[in-house]
């Protein structure tokens, strides 16, 4: 595979542009070969003419061409550098949302695995560069190897023997070249683990996220270390490596020097000095001959070994685009959810020694409303997670409709969905593209988003702001985008739900950044809203699961406890333990209507 992925990368970038890869080509060749006219047949040329006594004027148009030829040249590479300027973005375009489509689609394990990371962190880094980089580098190649050969030919037509000279230092330089080519991929691998730890160090410094922590607790000089760590390790690779490819560089153009131009000059003055040939014009300009075949040679090396290093960063980039996506099954859409059941679920985080849910099994259905509760670490958010699909799990199954997940659409199932999750995300969007997750394009649109940051009591924040919808979330790309406090991030994502109006709602801890006042009527608004379709919710208050017709208990994986509030409040197990440690707070915080649970059944 590896000897196709030049072609690969040609064949990625033709179907992005199919004139940036024959402008490149052509012009980087074309360069090359010209100097061959210009540096050794024109000197030949001339020293006919002197020698020959061909008449002036003969030369003096062959100069007038040669020089207009050589403005044509550059006028052309003026114009392909703006040209290449223009549509490298296109091109960029093109293998990125490749790229971005490919994780979009991969199974969200494999962002728990270190070496994924690494593998996507250099994908996205050679995504473009390496392919237009290749691309130039081929053409130039392509140009040395012609020109060295046209330069060749006209060498062989003075002296066959010259050829001689440069046979063993071009084996030389490719051994050694390639040799270097891959200690150089080598490198670049070994070094991505600590850039990424360096980049996640200037991040934490840059971030606003972290800038609370970093002043309260003093951690500076604890990611300061973690930077110089990366730094030494770093600088450690990249000093043996280097050692190994300055070694590898002086074998290969070392060869150059000594056999291919000394050992020609010496040659070239023995048959002039001993008068074995009488061209002595032709072999002074093969003196100038010799010197740019090597030249041309020595470049053609140079881009083979950089060609051969791009071959393999390529390689990366092609066996990351060609990783399998998620394969959905034949059934492509479950239809409207009636019912949701974990049968023996069980699960594993990749790498991890021990399982994070131990054979799961219950039931969700349609317009019942499902309360799972327990300590922090109990498997609740891994077990959203798994009922979403996006993760597969280890053992058991989970059925929709009496289907296996594994044989649904994913897209498509997703879309039964509105979730708000624990670690949940606003965008450097717009407030109604952070709503709708799409742009608002109609009326309908505008009001859909306005009517559900109304539901999730952003309704008083939205009318301060100026620019309203069209207000930009984070100051990231705008010096007057609105900066979010916690609660308001998780009002903006409960609205997704409301503008989604999907089949079943999961929320995961959404109420975490809101006093209890607002949570229950969040809650509220969220039940009306929902009325007759699946609601399922983690709280880590539990009066809000008074409101659910099941509660679910969970410690260390397992449901140990389920039933409704009344039920499990008289079995006087752990929920009825853990509800009256907090009841005081809920007496003294909450209204009367939410302490009865009369919107249990509303």
């Amino acid at each position: 595979m590896r000897k196709k992925n030049i072609g690969y990368m040609v064949k990625t970038i033709y179907h992005a542009d199919k004139g940036l890869v024959w402008f490149s080509l052509i012009k980087n060749s074309m360069e090359q070969i010209f100097y061959v006219f210009f540096f050794v047949y024109l000197i030949k040329y001339i020293f006919e003419c002197i020698e020959k006594n061909i008449p002036y004027r003969s030369l003096f148009i062959f100069l007038v061409v040669a020089c207009s030829l050589h403005i044509v040249i550059h006028f052309m590479c003026g114009w392909y550098e703006c040209y290449r300027q223009i549509r490298t973005p296109k091109l960029y375009q093109h293998i990125f949302h490749q790229v971005m489509d490919l994780s979009e689609h991969m199974e969200l394990s494999e962002f728990e695995n270190p070496d994924f990371y690494d593998k996507y962190a250099r994908a996205l880094d050679q995504c473009v560069d390496q392919g237009m980089n290749m691309i130039i580098t081929l053409g130039v190649f392509i140009g040395n190897i012609l020109a060295a050969a046209f330069t060749l030919v006209i060498v062989t037509s003075v002296d066959p023997v010259l050829l001689i000279f440069m046979i063993f230092p071009i084996v030389a330089s490719f051994y050694f070249g390639a040799k270097g080519s891959k200690n150089q991929f080598q490198m670049e691998k070994e070094l991505t683990r600590n850039k990424r730890m360096g980049e996640y160090v200037k991040r934490v410094f840059y971030e606003k996220k972290y800038a609370g922590e970093l002043r309260l607790y003093g951690i500076n000089d604890l990611m300061v270390n973690k930077q110089q760590e990366a730094v030494s390790g770093m600088y450690k690779t990249s000093m043996f490596y280097r050692m190994k490819n300055a070694l590898y560089s002086f074998c290969a153009f070392g060869s150059y020097t000594i056999i291919a131009t000394l050992g020609a000059y010496v040659y070239v003055a023995i048959v002039i000095k001993m008068g074995i040939h009488h061209d002595v014009a032709g072999y002074i300009a093969m003196i100038n001959a010799l010197a740019f075949s090597s030249g041309q040679f020595r470049d053609a090396v140079v881009h083979g070994i950089e060609l051969l290093k791009q071959n393999e960063m390529i390689g990366n980039l092609r066996t990351f685009l060609e990783t399998p996506k998620h394969k959905d099954g034949a059934t492509t859409d479950c239809g409207e959810i009636e019912s949701i059941e974990f049968e023996h679920v069980s699960f594993t985080y990749p790498g991890a020694k021990e399982p994070t849910l131990r054979n799961l099994s219950f039931s969700w259905n349609k317009g019942e409303r499902v309360a799972l509760v327990g300590y922090n670490g109990a498997g609740k958010t891994t077990l959203i997670k798994l009922l979403m699909g996006l993760y597969p799990v280890t053992e058991g199954r989970i059925l929709v409709n009496g289907k296996d997940i594994m044989t649904l659409d994913r897209d498509v199932y997703h879309q039964h969905f509105g979730t708000v999750f624990q670690d949940l995300q606003v965008f450097a969007m717009t407030l109604g593209e952070n709503v709708l997750m799409r742009t608002p394009k109609t009326k309908e649109d505008r009001e859909r988003a306005e009517e559900a940051l109304k539901l999730a009591q952003f309704g008083d924040t939205l009318s301060k702001l100026p620019k309203g919808l069209d207000t930009m979330i984070t100051r990231e790309f705008d010096d007057d985008g609105f900066v979010c406090s916690g609660g308001q991030a998780q009002k903006i994502a409960i609205a997704r739900v409301f503008a989604r109006r999907p089949d079943m709602v999961i929320l995961d801890e959404p109420s975490s950044a809101l006093d209890p006042l607002a949570e229950y009527n969040m809650y509220r608004n969220m039940m009306k809203a929902s009325k007759n379709k699946g609601v399922l919710f983690i709280s880590h208050r539990l009066s809000s699961a008074r409101m659910a017709n099941k509660v679910y208990l969970m410690k260390q994986g397992e449901i140990i406890e389920e039933g409704t509030h009344a039920t499990l409040m008289e079995m006087n197990g752990e929920y009825s333990r853990m509800f009256t440690m907090q009841a005081q707070n809920y007496q003294e915080s909450l209204p009367e209507d939410m302490e009865e649970g009369v919107l249990a059944n509303g």
